[in-house]
This record gives structure tokens, C-alpha cells and sequence, in this order.
């Protein structure tokens, strides 16, 4: 067998026994990499798994077990999603799972709970337990780093990032927030913004209801958890949403949090109407609930699913997100601004606008405009900013897409993943749609990607 730097395989399950679904997920991505696994990752349909406490456990059990029977010491996570993506294309109903074994990159893992009420503290703890519990080389890794530093000129040294951070927390319910913004400063009070943090938001099938995340064979609610990666082997990330700026831009007069009050000195509402040429009652109609979270009723929700009523479209706002959405630019010097897709999810009384993220006074929000032929390319734009940074030569790749990206191509996202195989090159790779992207805060209508390389970062 030929010696590799990284070893990478996944695997699928459908089987509609939750045990028995984790735990031939892991050892088919055993037998794929055809070795031990040191770490793993796990996502399963939040709505065929996870549709109750009991289900999901049962999942994680199986899964638990096929990992210690091949490496007790084996470290893993993973979450419920809104559908899943894999070397075996776009999936629902399943559990994917994919293995990283490799003496060059080394794994910490942690959990915060209490995400709603105290999301900076959660994501504080979930850090810390990480670096705590993060084991390396202390030969191998300061030797290959002595090489690189001995052979690459200085322009590559300096791009060098032998750290990222890689988190998942449950995604927003009817009744509760992801608070992923919080969740990430938190994480950034202890190690700084030069670290990368990538990853996503649980999902559960557009059910609204309960999401997970999973760590070591527990399950959580109401939750982050975050790996802390420490490699000699370079890693990548990138985002990509396809929306390209129109004219149209306001300023944001007065907002805290998730709230904005007024823009262009008008309140926010009206603003808006204004702007996009839509009256206010097309935009929210006083009758209409369904996309105020909190709001929701999640025995509707199931019983529409049930009867066949996309209650997507139900809700203008949604649409609106999808076709024109508002957008921040974030403005470096030295880089193009980098487009932050910001999500309404309701209108309060009738003047202000309430957000999924965090939207900060003083800035310019662009309206922004796509179509589906160009946001089907947004997952293999952003794996192809990943793949640049490492070379184009990678050993495995994890992805991160949005639901609502997923509801907006329809029937094309099974298109989406396999353009996304299709540049990856058949390398191992696993992700999901769910309720968050992250990449150094959150994005909505967006692909995140990660890129491990084949080779060593000495070269």
C-alpha cells in the first residue's frame, strides 16, 4: 500500500434502524481509508434520526461503537442536518461519516452548552476543553516546521496557519437561536482572530423543532462543539454565495444586535419597501407569522410537511432573502470585499427589521442580486478557493452549505454536489445543509469549504 501523509474514507447508511445506520456509516469510512481512524465526523438527516431523543442516541451509540472498536482513543463529532453531502452525491434520509488518520495533524475537541442564554461563555468553554485535550508531536511537528522554515522563502512562510478551529453548534429552532456570532467571539476572546474558524449550524430537515451536535459518543442540545486542529499539512477554507451587488445600497442609522431600527434616517421597515420597490404588506403580511422566530407553530410545521405545503413559501421574506438579499461588504485593502449575506427573518411592529445574524450600526447594506444557474456554482467556487490555497493537491474536504441554499436551487442540488465531487476530484469529502455557515463569523446563502493537502507543509 502506498504510503500517504493523510488517510481519508467515507462512508453512507441509510438503513432506517438509527444504530445500525451510525454504525455502518463509520465502518464503511474505515474500510474506505484502510486505516485506524484517529479522528471522525458524523452527520445524519435531523429528521429521519433525530426526530426524538431516543433515535438519536441510538444513532450516536452505533457510531460510538464502530469508532472504539477500531481506536479507543478515536476523537469525533458531528451533528443532524438538512441533508447530507458526500462522495456518494446529495442525500436526505441518511448518515454519512467520514475518517482522518495522519501523523501530521492533530485533534482537540470540546463542548459549551447553554448556547441561548450564555452563547460567549459556551464557546469560551468549548475552546478551552479543545487546547486542553489536544495531544501533539513534540518531535514530528517542530521538525517538519524546521524544514519549511529551512527550505520556503519567506512569502510562503508567512502565509503559514498550523492552527484552525473547526465548530458545530445546534442551529436555530422556532424557539431558540443559533447565537453564532456570540458563540465565535467568545472562541476569538481566547485565541485571537488569526486563527480560522470554519464549520456550520446543526439542522433538522426544515422541521424547526430540536437539532444536535455530538461529541465522543454524547449527544447535546442546545450547544457548540468545537476541534482545534493543530497540522503540518496546509489547510484551506473559502466561502462562496454567487450574489453580486446591485446599485442599490442603505446606511444603517441604528441597530444593535440582530435588530436594525433605522436606515437612510428612516425607520428600517420603510426603508426597505422603498428600496426594493415592494409594498410593506406583500413584504409581511400582518397575518403572516410563520417566519418570526418564536412564532412558529412546530405542530403546523410537521403537519404541513406531512400533507405536502412547502411552507418556504409561505413566507415573502424568504423568497426576498433568496432573490435580493442585503448584504455587508467587508472592505481590506488588499483583498476584494467579501460579500456577508445578511438573512431577514421578521419584521417587528411594523418599523424595525430583525435579522438571523448580527448586523452593526454604521455600515452600508448592498442589495444584492443572483439567479440559480449562479448560485449552483457557488459550492464549487468555494471549493476551488480552497483547493488554491493548498495547491490543488488535497487529501479530504469537509463542506458546509446552507438550507435555504439548498431550497433555493430545489431540485438542482444534487447538481451542486457533484460539480463540488467533480473539482474535488473524487477525494474523500463529507458535509451537510444546515442552519449556519461559518467562516470567521456566520453567512447565510453561502458554501464554506475545507481543504486538508496531500503534502506536508515543508513541501
Amino acid at each position: 500500500m502506498e504510503k500517504k501523509n493523510v488517510y481519508a474514507g467515507t462512508g453512507i447508511s441509510r438503513d432506517d434502524d438509527p444504530y445500525k445506520a451510525g454504525k455502518e456509516a463509520v465502518e464503511m469510512a474505515i474500510e474506505k481509508a484502510d486505516k485506524s481512524p484517529e479522528f471522525g465526523v458524523v452527520f445524519c438527516s435531523g429528521g429521519k434520526y433525530g426526530n426524538n431523543n431516543k433515535r438519536i442516541k441510538k444513532l450516536v451509540d452505533g457510531a460510538h461503537d464502530a469508532f472504539m472498536a477500531a481506536n479507543k482513543n478515536c476523537k469525533w463529532i458531528g451533528c443532524t442536518t438538512a441533508g447530507e453531502i458526500s462522495n456518494y452525491g446529495f442525500t436526505t434520509d441518511s448518515c454519512v461519516a467520514m475518517i482522518i488518520n495522519s501523523q501530521y495533524i492533530h485533534f482537540g475537541v470540546g463542548v459549551g452548552k447553554n448556547i441561548n442564554l450564555r452563547p460567549k461563555e459556551a464557546g469560551q468553554k468549548a475552546i478551552k476543553e479543545a487546547l486542553k485535550n489536544m495531544k501533539t508531536d513534540k518531535y514530528i511537528e517542530p521538525y517538519v516546521r524546521y524544514l519549511a522554515e529551512k527550505k520556503l522563502p519567506n512569502s510562503e512562510l508567512i502565509q503559514m496557519r498550523p492552527y484552525s478551529v473547526m465548530m458545530l453548534n445546534t442551529g436555530f429552532t422556532a424557539k431558540k437561536r443559533g447565537n453564532e456570532d456570540d458563540i465565535i467571539e467568545g472562541i476569538v476572546n481566547i485565541i485571537g482572530y488569526r486563527v480560522p474558524i470554519i464549520g456550520g449550524s446543526s439542522g433538522d430537515d426544515f422541521n424547526l423543532k430540536k437539532t444536535y451536535s455530538f461529541l465522543n459518543g454524547s449527544v447535546y442540545e442546545d450547544s457548540v462543539v468545537c476541534t482545534i486542529i493543530s497540522s503540518s499539512i496546509k489547510i484551506g477554507s473559502y466561502v462562496s454565495h454567487g450574489y453580486v451587488p446591485t446599485e442599490k445600497s442603505v446606511f444603517i442609522n441604528k441597530a444593535k444586535d440582530y435588530i436594525v431600527y433605522e436606515m437612510d434616517k428612516k425607520n428600517a421597515f420603510d426603508c426597505y419597501s422603498e428600496v426594493i420597490g415592494k409594498t410593506k404588506k406583500s413584504i409581511w403580511p400582518k397575518t403572516m407569522k410563520l417566519q418570526k422566530l418564536g412564532s412558529i407553530s412546530t405542530t403546523f410545521m410537521s403537519f404541513a410537511k406531512k400533507i405536502g405545503i412547502d411552507v418556504m413559501k409561505l413566507s415573502p421574506v424568504i423568497g426576498l432573502n433568496c432573490n435580493s438579499p442585503l448584504a455587508l461588504v467587508e472592505y481590506k485593502p488588499y483583498i476584494k470585499g467579501r460579500f456577508w449575506i445578511k438573512a431577514i427573518d421578521s419584521v417587528i411592529d411594523n418599523k424595525y427589521l430583525r435579522f438571523t445574524e448580527k448586523v452593526p450600526q454604521g455600515n452600508v447594506l448592498y442589495i444584492m442580486k443572483t439567479n440559480k444557474e449562479k448560485s449552483l456554482k457557488a459550492g464549487p467556487e468555494s471549493v476551488k478557493g480552497s483547493l488554491k490555497q493548498v495547491g490543488n493537491d488535497a487529501s479530504f474536504s469537509l463542506i458546509f452549505d446552507c438550507a435555504l441554499h439548498r431550497w433555493f436551487i430545489g431540485k438542482h442540488a444534487a447538481k451542486s454536489v457533484e460539480l463540488i465531487k467533480k473539482n474535488l476530484k473524487n477525494i474523500p469529502f463529507v458535509g451537510f445543509f444546515g442552519y449556519g455557515e461559518i467562516l470567521d463569523g456566520k453567512h447565510t446563502l453561502s458554501v464554506v469549504s475545507m481543504v486538508a493537502s496531500k503534502k506536508l507543509i515543508s513541501g
